[in-house]
């Protein structure tokens, strides 16, 4: 027993490590593929899509903006904006008591008239902080901030894109010198607003060490932090969690301000930052991580994925990000080492693969693939959504649905090679069990009882002979040709295309024509009548069934039926359930010593099952044997006519 179990253990290994192993290739292909950051933009396609898509947290921000946008440029009648309007604004913002004010523009030459008032507004409010261009390309379009803005008050407005174009991390600071850093105007803002919360700031000037408030530890980004693949990870970057910030960053014209048309509560102790939202200015980039923003009105509805974001936008969803994640926790974008990923994804794959081994169904598998898939789905954005983990989701589905289906595919024919052995092995057994074994055992019954002469022992030998040398042929045309056809005798080949009732007629003439001892006796055949079975549909294996079953139960009266007079074979409807009967009024030949079923009771009972029906051998009375095959009609809808 243990030892069959064992076996049983090395066959189900053997088979999947012949049906897994393209699969785990497959795996290994697609591994392959994101080291090589193919699948860079697919992955950041998917994180902007649930962020889009995400409901976050949606209470007003700590930020505000204070935009100068067409309308002011246009009440103003010329660009830049003049010092004075600039100054006028910074000091009705600074009545309204912010904790910070940030300028994201750039200011490092006068703008007549009220350069003057603008530069006696930075030397007394030290909350004031200013920006600059350090890290273009171009060294001529780096720009330095006014004088009278000490290195404190100071933030740079250099921003990074990916390779698509699109706004997705958060430049934050870069150690130029062995003991100078440069910050970001948003990290300089939330530093100011978080220490009036009594928030220590830390950052080390050693490389990868990450940036804290108090017990925050930003995220340091990396080359190939989460989808990238050797991306510029120059200073500290930090990939944007627009899902966890949807917070409403309210938005004021320099006209409201100066208008003062809105309320205290919107500027007081928040972070105000001041810059462009004039189209004109060019002071934009790409997101299609947000559904809308402040530049949406202007852009075309087909454009609607991918969104025009200002550049102070940006910084101010850079700004709330940090101070909300200090303050109340909310997450940051997270990542997984690569050794995790690529577990991940192999994991997925995996799960593919068990699943289509398990199942061994195509439609099933398939169908559980699919629930994999969207699984697999939900939990990448409920993982973003609610601790800010980006897991890898288009690799890791790419591994689950090409291993899950190729692993189906090459299951698939394994089992189809396995079925048509052993289809081959049980018909070869039927051909010989129904043909040179019938005459065999006639002989052997006429040797016991010394009733065979030379010349019908010839006949028969030369019968027996015949049709073992026949059979490889008729085994060899079945497969080959895939026929539906069972073989008899000789050249005798039933079609199972014709009609259930022709074909068991066929089959009643066939066998009751064989020289069989118990055939001898008969005086009186009942014809049958298989009328009834006309028109039912039935699966070519149904067919072949009925019709061994018929074949086999005349056979066993020409066998072992003891001087039968009258054979009755009845096909009909009883209690709404259809009934093949074969009556005999024989003495039945039985053999005490061997009680167990032969190769004929066996069938029976296979095609009593595959048609649910039951399947009967009882006395006759007063002698005799009735075999019969009940099995309720077949609904149309549950079984295909074919298989």
């Amino acid at each position: 027993m243990l030892t069959q179990f064992w076996q049983s253990i090395k066959q189900r290994v053997t088979m999947l490590r012949e049906v897994a192993l393209p699969s785990v290739f497959l795996v290994g292909l697609i591994i392959f593929i994101r080291l090589a950051g193919l699948f860079q933009v697919q992955e950041w396609m998917a994180l902007d899509t649930f962020s889009r898509f995400c409901q976050g947290d949606r209470q007003e921000a700590p930020v505000v903006i204070v935009g100068i946008d067409e309308n002011d440029l246009r009440s103003v009648g010329s660009f830049p904006i003049p010092d004075r309007d600039i100054a006028a604004v910074l000091r009705i913002l600074q009545a309204y008591r912010p904790s910070v004010i940030g300028l994201d523009f750039l200011k490092n030459s006068p703008v007549e008239p009220g350069h003057a008032a603008l530069l006696q507004m930075l030397k007394d409010n030290p909350n004031i902080i200013g920006g600059e261009v350090v890290f273009s390309r171009e060294p001529s379009m780096n720009v330095r901030p006014l004088s009278v803005l000490s290195p404190e008050r100071v933030g740079f407005i250099d921003m990074v894109v990916d390779l698509d174009g699109k706004l997705r991390r958060a430049f934050l600071a870069k150690v130029i010198q062995p003991t100078e850093i440069k910050y970001s105007l948003p990290l300089r803002l939330a530093q100011w607003h978080l220490a009036l919360q009594k928030m220590p700031y830390e950052l080390s000037l050693q490389a990868n060490q990450p940036i804290q408030f108090g017990m925050l530890k930003l995220p340091y980004f990396q080359a190939n932090s989460g989808a990238y693949v050797g991306a510029d990870a120059m200073g500290h970057q930090m990939i944007l969690n627009f899902c966890s910030n949807r917070g409403r960053i309210r938005t004021l014209s320099m006209t409201n301000v100066l208008q003062q048309n809105f309320s205290p509560e919107w500027i007081r102790d928040r972070v105000v930052i001041f810059g462009m939202i004039a189209a004109s200015v060019k002071d934009v980039f790409f997101t299609s991580a947000l559904e809308m923003t402040l530049a949406s009105p202007l852009s075309a509805p087909q454009q609607s994925q991918t969104q025009i974001i200002y550049g102070v936008e940006a910084h101010a969803y850079t700004t709330a990000q940090i101070i909300n994640a200090a303050l109340h926790n909310q997450p940051l974008i997270q990542t997984w080492a690569d050794f995790w990923e690529y577990l991940w994804i192999v994991f997925w794959g995996g799960i593919g693969i068990l699943l289509s081994v398990l199942l061994q169904s195509f439609w099933k598998s398939l169908i559980s693939l699919l629930v994999a898939s969207l699984g697999l789905i939900s939990i990448c954005y409920f993982a973003l959504l609610l601790i800010g983990l980006w897991l890898p989701l288009i690799p890791a589905i790419a591994a689950l649905l090409s291993a899950g289906l190729l692993t189906t595919f090459f299951d698939q024919g394994l089992r189809f090679e396995v079925e048509q052995r052993r289809q081959t092995i049980e018909r070869t057994y039927e051909m010989v069990h129904n043909g040179p074994l019938q005459i065999l055992a006639a002989l052997l019954r006429d040797v016991s009882s010394n009733e065979f002469q030379n010349d019908s022992l010839e006949r028969q030998l030369r019968r027996l002979n015949e049709e073992l040398r026949s059979l490889f042929g008729h085994i060899y045309q079945e497969v080959s040709t895939n026929q539906a056809s069972l073989y008899l005798r000789g050249d005798l080949v039933i079609d199972f295309n014709l009609p259930l009732s022709d074909l068991l007629y066929q089959i009643y003439n066939q066998t009751r024509a064989e020289e069989l001892p118990g055939f001898k006796s008969i005086r009186t055949f009942i014809p049958p009548n298989f009328e009834v079975l006309k028109q039912a549909n039935y699966s070519l294996t149904q067919k072949r069934g009925l019709c061994l079953f018929l074949q086999e139960a005349l056979i066993n009266v020409g066998k072992h039926a003891i001087a039968p007079t009258r054979l009755d074979v009845v096909c009909t409807v009883e209690s709404g359930l259809y009934v093949l009967r074969i009556i005999d009024n024989g003495m039945e030949r039985l053999d005490a010593d061997e009680p167990q079923e032969g190769q004929g009771t066996r069938q029976a009972r296979a095609i009593a099952r595959d048609l649910r029906g039951q399947f009967r051998r009882r006395s006759n009375t007063p002698q005799g044997t009735i075999c019969e095959l009940l099995w309720p009609p077949k609904r149309p809808w549950l079984r295909s006519p074919r298989r």
